[in-house]
C-alpha cells in the first residue's frame, strides 16, 4: 500500500435520540469516488470478524438474526438505487 496514496474515512451512527451506536475509521487506498470501494473492504473486513458462535453462546442468537435481516436488507436497497443512503442517521463521513 502506498502511504502516500492513503486515505482515512471516519464514520458513525447515532440512534433516534441522538446518542452515538458505533463510530470507527477505515483507512486504505480507493479509486472510487466518496471512497466507496474502501466502505466496501471496510465492510467485508468487519463481517469476516464476526462470528455467529459468539451470539449463540452468550443466548442472543435473535440478535444476530436481526442484524443479518438488516444487512439483507440494505444490501438488497442498495442494489435497486443509483444513490443510497440508508434508513440509518449515519450520516457523518457517509
Amino acid at each position: 500500500m502506498k502511504l502516500e496514496h492513503t486515505i482515512k474515512f471516519t464514520f458513525q451512527m447515532e440512534n433516534d435520540n441522538g446518542q452515538l451506536v458505533v463510530k470507527g475509521e477505515i483507512e486504505g487506498e480507493s479509486e472510487v469516488p466518496n471512497y466507496d470501494d474502501l466502505k466496501f473492504q471496510g465492510i467485508i473486513a468487519l463481517l469476516n470478524s464476526i462470528d455467529q458462535q459468539n451470539f449463540s453462546e452468550s443466548g442472543n442468537h435473535p440478535l444476530f438474526k436481526h442484524y443479518i435481516d438488516e444487512i439483507e436488507e440494505t444490501i438488497s436497497e442498495i442494489i435497486k438505487h443509483n444513490q443510497f443512503q440508508g434508513k440509518s442517521e449515519c450520516r457523518d463521513g457517509l
